[in-house]
């Protein structure tokens, strides 16, 4: 279970992704972050973690210039990651993170994955483009962010207890893609890598 102080963390870590996102070129097409923490002080009772965001990269083939066909592509990616047998070239890019992560610091912890991208928001019955940030952790919190275009500061909700009828359409392969991850051989959901 993530802590309260783990819970504010993540959501400044997405404050801090969509502050980045047009430098980075992020959400255009969609961009994918697969969030972990490490420890980087282990005085005391309890060891400070620090946060970090991986844009995780789609194919060429997967680039959606709809964020409708984002749901679907969420789902087949977490089928992709999920097939220790039959590697997929998702998989090896799993694989490659977890090991240059694992390489610099071992013991790090699976917290989130978020996806990024442009949509349309209606407005007093007007449509806006908007940037939205969602995410799901380990406790099935859901996360969004919206950012109208043109607004110095997005709008950030943190559910603890979502309704599935009030969730946004790629909470499930967020959901999805989390679990496919924390089965990974070297991810952990709860203290660190196996």
């Amino acid at each position: 279970m993530l802590s309260f102080a783990a819970v504010h963390t993540l959501a400044g870590c997405l404050l801090a992704a969509d502050a980045e996102a047009d430098a980075l070129d992020w959400g255009r097409p969609a961009t994918l972050l697969l969030i972990h923490d490490r420890p980087v002080i282990t005085i005391g009772p309890a060891p400070v973690r620090e946060m970090r965001s991986v844009e995780f990269p789609l194919h060429r083939d997967d680039l959606l210039t709809d964020p409708a066909g984002l749901p679907a592509l969420l789902h087949r990616l977490a089928e992709s990651l999920d097939k220790p047998d039959a590697p997929t070239p998702y998989r090896a890019t799993l694989d490659t993170i977890v090991r240059l992560i694992r390489a610099t610091q071992p013991d790090v912890r699976l917290l989130a994955w978020a996806a990024c991208y442009d949509d349309i928001l209606t407005v007093d019955g007007q449509p806006r483009q908007v940037r939205r940030i969602d995410a799901v952790d380990p406790d099935g919190r859901v996360y969004q962010l919206t950012r109208q275009i043109g607004e110095d500061h997005p709008l950030l909700l943190v559910d603890e207890t979502p309704d599935p009828g009030d969730t946004p359409a790629t909470q499930p392969g967020l959901a999805a893609l989390l679990a496919a991850t924390a089965r990974h051989p070297h991810w952990s959901t709860s203290g660190g890598t196996a």
